[in-house]
């Protein structure tokens, strides 16, 4: 079957998806290095100091803490320091690890360097000597800038008994018990995971494992790519010009042109002439084998893919250490915030976005890059879009590729979209729980 100006509209198509990538690539970049009038709390710099302190203290009890290991944890949570803010909170840390107060050298020299901390240093001067701020409005400003990390130099000079201090402890060994546990789980996962591929591959080199893609003309290809593009456009340029214009939208109202973009560019195939049981087909939305046997499926891909997840982590921190871009996610804020925003952020990690990103990634761009290119080729090009519009960095890209060549080997074995969607909700499922767990 031919479509009218099918070349164009592929050319077009490929010409607003590289476009798309770009911007998302600059907005990115400039949200990072534009500094901010409001100073505010780095979550992921006081989520791994919380670490630390829970670290020390499990290894205080079993007599086991030593300044080398202090020392070295400190290095670690010094590499997400980013800002002179992060200094400072480097310094409060730092006080707790080798129990004592602050240096009035280092906190002269901050204050000197950069005048919106002259307030906190003074802060950090009065906590030293005074035990109860609860109602002081400067305790309230400066837990405001610095979250749990004022906490921390606010009870340093309490009883060890006290309740405050111990509540702070607390929290960060259950923080560190929550990592420690995590990772443990991870690799022994990892393990199974490396199994099951071994034996997923020795099947498919035996024939009893298909991985394959339905050959679709260069024409349906085409037609694929231009709803992704569809989607793709509307989905980040209708909520950026709604950010532009002086008006003060309600929450939801920015999930409207993303809704609009999903199924405009769904039915873009439909509305270009795609028969509907090609068009089922070709995206993957029918039930396969049954739903229960496709979810099944989507666990074990995902678990088999593990090997692969762990190599793009390990490709993480090398661009870390090049760039000293430490990969990050907005969601990590809103999961230190109440209740409703984590409950509005798991369903939307949870079942938002394995849907809508599956639809059309794996439904549309996949499979539209697939018939104009080898599959592996449309597989990576799929998957470097999947993981650059996403809000990680270059340094998250390794990783978020792996996933999406995770989803990819689902859609190509299956067929259907319930395995990729399966695999896809129980990946950010776990980080949902993980986040949950730790704040």
């Amino acid at each position: 079957m031919s479509y009218r100006y099918s070349k164009l509209g592929l050319v077009l198509a490929l010409i607003v998806i590289a476009a798309c990538a770009v911007f998302v690539v600059r907005v990115q970049t400039m949200e990072r290095e534009e500094p901010t009038a409001e100073v505010r709390p780095n979550r992921m710099l006081e989520l791994m100091a919380r670490y630390a302190v829970g670290t020390k203290a499990f290894l205080q009890s079993a007599g086991q803490s030593t300044a080398e290991l202090n020392d070295a944890m400190q290095r670690d949570v010094g590499t997400l320091s980013r800002t002179d803010e992060d200094a400072l909170r480097l310094l409060m840390l730092k006080n707790w690890m080798v129990n004592q107060q602050p240096a009035e050298a280092e906190l002269a020299a901050l204050a000197q360097k950069n005048e919106g901390l002259k307030a906190d240093v003074e802060m950090l001067g009065r906590l030293s000597s005074i035990q109860n701020l609860a109602a002081d409005e400067d305790w309230k400003l400066f837990f405001k800038r610095h979250g749990w990390m004022a906490q921390l130099a606010r009870v340093q000079t309490l009883d060890a008994k006290d309740p405050l201090r111990q509540a702070v402890v607390q929290q960060g060994m259950g923080t560190a018990m929550v990592l420690i546990f995590g990772m443990m789980l991870g690799m022994l996962a990892a393990v199974g995971g490396l199994v099951l591929m071994i034996w997923g591959i020795r099947r498919w080199r035996g024939g009893k494992l298909q991985l394959t893609l339905g050959r679709r003309s260069r024409a349906h290809g085409g037609v694929l790519i231009e709803g992704f593009a569809i989607y793709l456009l509307l989905f980040l340029l209708i909520p950026w010009l709604m950010r532009q214009l002086p008006v003060s939208w309600p929450r939801w109202a920015a999930y409207v042109p993303a809704l609009a973009a999903l199924i405009l560019g769904m039915l873009w195939p439909l509305l270009r002439g795609m028969q509907k049981p090609l068009w089922r087909e070709t995206l993957g939305l029918h039930r396969g084998q049954g739903l229960f046997k496709e979810m099944g499926a989507g666990l074990l891909g995902w678990l088999a893919a593990l090997p692969l997840l762990v190599l793009g982590m390990i490709a993480a921190s090398w661009i870390t250490k090049l760039t000293g871009q430490f990969p990050t996610h907005p969601i990590v804020e809103v999961f230190a915030g109440n209740g409703w925003a984590k409950l509005g952020a798991v369903v939307l990690a949870v079942v938002w976005a394995p849907v809508s990103e599956e639809l059309m990634f794996r439904g549309l761009l996949f499979p539209g890059l697939s018939a104009w290119l080898r599959w592996l080729l449309g597989m990576l090009l799929a998957a470097f879009v999947f993981a650059v519009i996403h809000p990680q960095g270059w340094a998250g890209v390794p990783a978020i590729m792996a996933l999406a060549a995770t989803f990819s080997f689902l859609r190509m074995w299956r067929h259907s979209l319930i395995a990729p969607m399966t695999a896809h909700a129980l990946n950010n499922g776990i980080m949902c729980a993980m986040m949950l767990l730790l704040w």
